[in-house]
């Protein structure tokens, strides 16, 4: 591959973000954006790329991970009046963008009638009564209120960590986990329910330390006791842009899908960070301040149970 021409303004901006690559990825990451501007210039005819297809061919290389990056390259004013300015002024932080994003929802009618389904909401948040904690409600309401036969939310504030003692793998065993910390309850509680909802924030680029602790415990649980149920997942996080982290949310969407649990709802809440974390002044979910953007979570959960 020849390697492509750059101006002094793209290779500037080419040069800043290898740079910032962890010197143990650095040269792979390279030869990647090198491909992707390369194939890039062929694609539009021209011999030198500069700043705007350099930036362009970057963002197809990284994905949306790193829009913050990006932001900052792009429009700096924006990315400080977005990012900065809410960490320290209030006013900025009131007037930050909350946006809910309601994915394409998958069309499949459940099995049963509205009346015959129970929804068990799974928060895995820290905090009662948060953003995350708010959609889950809003949601269980909605199924509610097209008459799901029950309802009911569980915070995973402190699920214990998987051992990988296998026990539960031994022949004869019967149960789940050996551990007695009330994990062996809830997983009860989602095999007895039709439909899981499942809701978490985003820290450090990753779901939270709650979820992540909670799908390792499912070792225990065979596939065949889940095969079949709906889901719903919603992702909340700080980030002012509703897909940044959609390779978060996929990522649990698939692995839900390895239990054979089939998502048919997801919802996507950012601009939820800044100087109060989320929250207003009297420490409620900034979500209440945006009832239109709440009612997509409770059309997400009127769907989940009626398709």
């Amino acid at each position: 591959m020849t390697k492509p021409v750059l101006t002094k303004e793209g290779q500037e901006v080419f040069d800043g973000l290898v740079t910032k690559r962890p010197p143990i990825v650095r040269e792979s990451r390279k030869g990647k954006y090198l491909r992707i501007l390369s194939l890039l210039m062929r694609e539009q005819g021209v011999k030198e790329a500069g700043r705007e297809l350099v930036i362009e061919a970057l963002k197809m290389a990284e994905g949306k991970g790193l829009s913050p990056t990006f932001d900052r390259l792009e429009d700096p004013a924006k990315f400080k009046r977005l990012l900065m300015d809410p960490m320290t002024d209030k006013e900025a932080y009131y007037a930050l963008p909350r946006q809910v994003k309601r994915w394409k929802p998958d069309p499949t009618k459940p099995e049963k009638p509205p009346h015959e389904m129970k929804v068990l909401g799974l928060c895995a948040s820290p905090r009662r009564g948060g953003n995350t904690s708010v959609l889950i409600d809003e949601a269980l309401r909605g199924a509610k209120v097209v008459g799901a036969a029950s309802v009911e939310k569980i915070m995973l504030r402190k699920p214990g960590f998987c051992l990988v003692c296998g026990k539960c793998k031994e022949p004869g065993w019967e149960g789940f986990c050996v551990q007695k910390d009330g994990m062996n309850d809830i997983f009860a509680r989602m095999i007895k329910a039709d439909a899981i909802i499942i809701g978490f924030p985003i820290y450090e680029g990753r779901e939270s330390a709650q979820l992540s602790a909670f799908i390792d415990r499912w070792y225990c649980l065979p596939v065949a006791k889940l095969a079949g149920k709906r889901a719903m997942v919603i992702g909340t996080w700080g980030y002012p842009s509703p897909d940044i982290y959609d390779f978060i949310m996929e990522n649990i969407i698939n692995l839900l899908n390895a239990r054979k649990i089939v998502t048919v709802e997801a919802l996507s809440a950012c601009g939820l960070s800044g100087m109060l974390n989320g929250l207003d002044d009297k420490g409620k979910a900034m979500l209440l301040r945006f009832p239109k953007e709440l009612k997509k979570a409770y059309q997400a959960g009127k769907t989940l149970v009626t398709g």
